[in-house]
């Protein structure tokens, strides 16, 4: 009786160890189950990024081919713009008064003369150049001349080169450049000459 009552006690024993175990077996199945889940939707996350770094890596390179583009065909655009222009040098300050264009045509016509130009050249326009206005004593500020035509800024810069180091404007020495772009990487526009520096 004794030895019935004591395998009864340890066959409760062994069935509740039993079932202990089988629900940490169960615990730790659910623990594994959720870190793979977990791991696989850390690969297809992983998977997405590496989806979309590829992307992004694609429109970067599309995206720099155009601004690449785009810059070349800002910069023949601005040479195209300034093949009809010229700068003049050694003219003092405000001379040109309010109305630049008009006082710069008639300019050309007084400094050339009456056989290259017989009336006003039509100008665009005319404008110091965008740079702080000098103070009392320094030297003044070159001129920008875009011409309407470029045959005619082709023909002010045959003559000026001719009379290289000659031209004068009321007693005033006086330097003509023709205006290329300058806009190269890094590259500024040159400043006046002195002493009349080759023509462009």
């Amino acid at each position: 009786m004794l030895l019935e009552e004591h395998r009864a006690a340890l066959s409760s024993e062994f069935k509740s160890a039993f079932s202990t175990l089988e629900a940490k077996l169960d615990t730790l199945h659910t623990t594994v189950n959720d870190h793979e889940q977990r791991l696989l939707s850390l690969e297809a996350n992983a998977d997405a990024s590496s989806v979309s770094v590829v992307t992004l890596e694609s429109k970067y390179t599309t995206l720099a081919d155009q601004h690449a583009k785009l810059k070349a065909k800002v910069l023949d655009l601005e040479g195209r713009s300034r093949r009809n222009n010229i700068r003049i040098f050694g003219l003092p300050e405000m001379i040109e008064g309010p109305q630049p264009s008009k006082f710069f045509a008639e300019f050309l016509v007084e400094v050339f003369g009456a056989s290259l130009f017989a009336s006003p050249p039509e100008l665009d326009r005319a404008h110091r150049a965008l740079t702080a206005k000098p103070k009392p004593g320094e030297r003044p500020r070159s001129v920008i001349i875009r011409f309407h035509k470029f045959q005619t800024k082709d023909l002010v810069i045959r003559e000026a080169r001719k009379q290289r180091g000659k031209l004068q404007y009321r007693g005033t020495q006086i330097f003509i450049q023709g205006r290329r772009s300058w806009v190269k990487s890094g590259t500024k526009l040159p400043g006046p000459q002195v002493g009349g520096g080759p023509l462009r």
